[in-house]
């Protein structure tokens, strides 16, 4: 917040994307991820277009995003996919996680062909950008029930784009 108030951004914009939030007294704003280990997303060249955060406590939600706009959907990102595209390509298969910690923890165990949801869900515009990067999804969601779910839907629309034998 102070970062953007010293370069002089628009109060009313930087609101409108979720990065600051009135106070609740009407006086002023606060850091919307405040508290929170930031993650940048960036888009194939090298743009941020949004951040996502997890809390260091015990806060809830664990995760935040940066709200929908012109140039981040969720349902048409990845977290990483901008630093691991060539290691999709040569590997043939991407490895789809749900958090951002679980990406960079498999990054550094020698998995760079990792990349994350921003949420729970795999979406058919994530699997679509998947396919024609050059790669397969390998998913490994989390063992609770929410990624048990996000692989059964995961699967329900992978199927119908798979060619027997493939």
């Amino acid at each position: 917040w102070t970062y953007a108030r010293e370069r002089k951004a628009s109060v009313d914009l930087l609101a409108k994307l979720k990065l600051v939030m009135r106070r609740d007294n009407g006086e002023g704003y606060f850091d919307y991820f405040r508290d929170r280990l930031m993650f940048p997303i960036i888009a194939p060249g090298s743009r941020v277009v949004a951040f996502g955060a997890r809390t260091l406590g015990d806060q809830q939600p664990k995760y935040l995003n940066s709200t929908e706009s012109l140039v981040f959907q969720k349902r048409r990102t990845f977290y990483g996919l901008d630093r691991a595209h060539q290691a999709i390509r040569e590997a043939r298969h991407a490895v789809v996680v749900e958090g951002y910690t679980d990406l960079i923890r498999l990054h550094l165990s020698g998995v760079p062909q990792t990349i994350a949801t921003c949420g729970t869900a795999l979406t058919e515009e994530q699997l679509q950008l998947l396919w024609r990067s050059g790669g397969e999804p390998v998913l490994c969601l989390d063992g609770d029930s929410a990624g048990q779910r996000a692989a059964e839907r995961a699967l329900d629309l992978a199927l119908p784009h798979l060619a027997p034998g493939r």
